[in-house]
Parts: C-alpha cells; sequence; structure tokens
C-alpha cells in the first residue's frame, strides 16, 4: 500500500480509534459511573422527551378530531392562522393531560380500596385462616395417617402472628414513608420534566425545523435523508407500539372481567382494570395482575383464588400467543413470529425493559431490512419472481 499524506490519515484514525477504545475498555467502571452521574443529570430531559411522546398521541387526536376546522377538513393543505392554532394547541395539550390523569385516577379508584379493605380483612383474620387451613388439610389426609398426625401436632401461636403481622406493617409503613419522601425530593425533577414536555409540544413544528436544518447542514443530503427517514420510521414504529399495546390492555381486562363474572369470581371490575393496567408491561403483565388478584381473592374465598389462579394462568397463554402477536404485531407491522423474538430476546438480556422497548426497536430494524430487500431484488431484476411472497 503506498503511504500517501491521505493512507497516513486513514492509519493515524485507526490507531486514536484504538487506543480509545482501549482506555475506555481498561478504565469500563469508572467510564460507567460517570456516564450514571450524566444520565441522572439529563433524566428530567429524557423523562420530559418521554411524556411528550405520549401525549402528542393524545394531542393529535383532539387536534384532528376536536379542534379541526370545517374548512381544514375541505382542504387539508391549508394551515390555520397562528393564534387560532396556537389556542387549539393549548386545549388539546390540557385534554391530554387531564385524559391521562383521569384514567389512572379511575384505575386506582376501582384498586385501591378494595385492595386496602382485603389486606385489613387478612391481617385481622388471617390466624382464622390458619386454622382453617389446617383443618381442611387434616381431612383430606385422613388416609394417611403419618401426614395426618403430623398436621394435627402442628401448633399455631396467634398471638405471636398476629405480634409478626403488625412488626410487618410497621416496617411497609416505613418503607412507604420512605418512598414518599423520595417522592418528595424528585418533584422538582418532575416538574421540570413536564414543562419540558409541554414546550417540545407547544412549539414540535418550529423544533422539527431546526432538527432538519441542523442535520442538513452538516451531513450531505443522501446521509440526511436517510437519518429523516430511521427517525420517522421510529416514531411511528413506538406510536404504534404504545396505541397497540392500549388496545391489546383493553382487551385482555375486558375478558378477564368477563370471565371473573362467568366464574362467580369477586372483585371482577377492580382486578379486570389492574390486569389491564398491568397488560402494559407485555406477555408476563398478565402475571402480575393474577399474583395481586389471587392475594385479593384469597382473603374472601380461597378456592375461588384457586379456580382465579387457573383461569388467569389459560388467559395469559391464550393473550401471549394469540391475542399479542396479533394485536400489538399488526399494529407496528411485524409478524408474530418475530413479535415472540423480540420479547424473548429483550426480556433475556434487559428484563422488562427489554420486553418493551425491543419491539418498536425490532420493527425498525425489520421495517429497513425489508425495504433494503427489495431493493436489492428490484436492482437484479427478480421481482417477478418474488411478487407473489407472503412475508
Amino acid at each position: 500500500m503506498k503511504l500517501d499524506k491521505e493512507n497516513t490519515k486513514q492509519i493515524i484514525k485507526i490507531v486514536v480509534i484504538a487506543i480509545v477504545l482501549l482506555v475506555a475498555l481498561l478504565n469500563i467502571i469508572q467510564i460507567w459511573e460517570i456516564f450514571k452521574v450524566f444520565l441522572n443529570i439529563l433524566s428530567p430531559f429524557i423523562w420530559g422527551l418521554a411524556i411528550a411522546f405520549i401525549l402528542n398521541i393524545f394531542m393529535t387526536f383532539y387536534e384532528n378530531k376536536l379542534f379541526k376546522s370545517r374548512k381544514a377538513k375541505k382542504n387539508n393543505n391549508k394551515e390555520l392562522k397562528p393564534k387560532k392554532n396556537g389556542i387549539k394547541r393549548v386545549c388539546s395539550i390540557a385534554l391530554s393531560i387531564i385524559t391521562i390523569i383521569a384514567v389512572i385516577t379511575i384505575i386506582m379508584l376501582l384498586i385501591i380500596p378494595q385492595f386496602v379493605e382485603v389486606i385489613k380483612n387478612l391481617v385481622i383474620n388471617i390466624p382464622d385462616y390458619l386454622e382453617n387451613l389446617k383443618f381442611f388439610a387434616m381431612d383430606i389426609t385422613e388416609k394417611v395417617p403419618e401426614i395426618n398426625n403430623f398436621i394435627q401436632n402442628i401448633q399455631i401461636d396467634t398471638e405471636a402472628l398476629r405480634n409478626g403481622i403488625i412488626n410487618i406493617s410497621k416496617d411497609v409503613l416505613d418503607i412507604t414513608v420512605n418512598q414518599v419522601s423520595n417522592l418528595f425530593s424528585n418533584v422538582v425533577n418532575f416538574f421540570i420534566a413536564i414543562v419540558f414536555a409541554v414546550y417540545i409540544l407547544a412549539n414540535k413544528e418550529g423544533l422539527k425545523v431546526q432538527a432538519k436544518e441542523f442535520i442538513y447542514a452538516r451531513l450531505d443530503k443522501e446521509k440526511a435523508d436517510y437519518i429523516l427517514k430511521v427517525s420517522r420510521l421510529s416514531r411511528d414504529s413506538f406510536r404504534n407500539f404504545l396505541t397497540g399495546q392500549a388496545k391489546e390492555a383493553v382487551i385482555l381486562g375486558v375478558l378477564c372481567a368477563i370471565g371473573m363474572l362467568i366464574l362467580g369470581i369477586p372483585y371482577a371490575g377492580p382486578i379486570g382494570a389492574l390486569t389491564a393496567l398491568t397488560a402494559f408491561v407485555p406477555i408476563v403483565g398478565a402475571f402480575i395482575g393474577g399474583f395481586i388478584g389471587a392475594v385479593l381473592i384469597v382473603a374472601v374465598d380461597p378456592i375461588k383464588a384457586i379456580i382465579f389462579i387457573i383461569f388467569i394462568i389459560v388467559l395469559q397463554q391464550v393473550e401471549g400467543n394469540l391475542i399479542y402477536p396479533h394485536v400489538v404485531g399488526k399494529n407496528i407491522g411485524l409478524p408474530s413470529i418475530w413479535v415472540l423474538v423480540a420479547i424473548t430476546i429483550g426480556g433475556s438480556l434487559f428484563g422488562i425493559m427489554g420486553m418493551i422497548v425491543g419491539l418498536p426497536i425490532l420493527s425498525i430494524i425489520y421495517a429497513i431490512v425489508t425495504e433494503n430487500t427489495k431493493n436489492k431484488i428490484k436492482e437484479k431484476g427478480l421481482e417477478e419472481k418474488f411478487e407473489n411472497t407472503q412475508v
């Protein structure tokens, strides 16, 4: 290879990058600590972007459906006057925030009072439940003397048990107070995130223009076009994922409530709402809701709790293998098999957050690879051979 000026620059560049990577690997722990500090500083703005993204879905709906003028409906290319557009934007943002707060409040009002009442009854009556459980175990083991005698000899110290429950309750209260204190300490960050989100939504068109100007000013047109294309894919993928997840949560919550009503299981409404809320965690959300629901039901009727557990396992299988891949996969343009792949890999690598983020990320990769494959086939003149192939 001839060592001209250009090749020398490339070699120096490669050597510098290699040295930087080596230093980074040797000091990975220190770099990670610095990164965490930096991330903590930026966390209000990151949360602000996430909140703005979610609110934008509702805001766009209100702007297009509720505040769209008759003239705009007739001619979608005409823009509203800035003053009218500003009023519409402010009202849409306010309605979006009110909608999310209202949904969360309704779900909490359905769940929390019932949960508190059941836990209170469980704490008061748990010694009686254990005595009844002992007699039940003695009845079913009557034909097995060894086990039956062992169960008969079990002594339940109800006073010690009550004292233990009181101590646990105090510990839980202390933990709750600490968590509330931490929450108040983060109020400033949360307020900054909300303000940042509202600012982004109020000025989103202007921010889009600034971002485009920044990208096109520093990159050639082809690369800039590609970055904007991936950005649009990412936006659409995450938006479709959230709407698909919401649809799936409603379907699962309704099915859970209806199934419980048919089977005569108590707390159908609250547990259905709780199941819908936890369904925002892909696949395992139904199990989380099922566990909490079983705790509520067991205090009223242990047999019904067992029936509920069997029911929620069956419902989770239907949800995980049929409803979720079809509803969410269809919404983000991802075949069912790839939905399961994304959830499995994302969950294995990064837990619940990997499950949530893995789907839209894989849908972006899938869309880019699919389009690239089609372009390559077109370049080779093989369209006719694959025109009837369905992915």
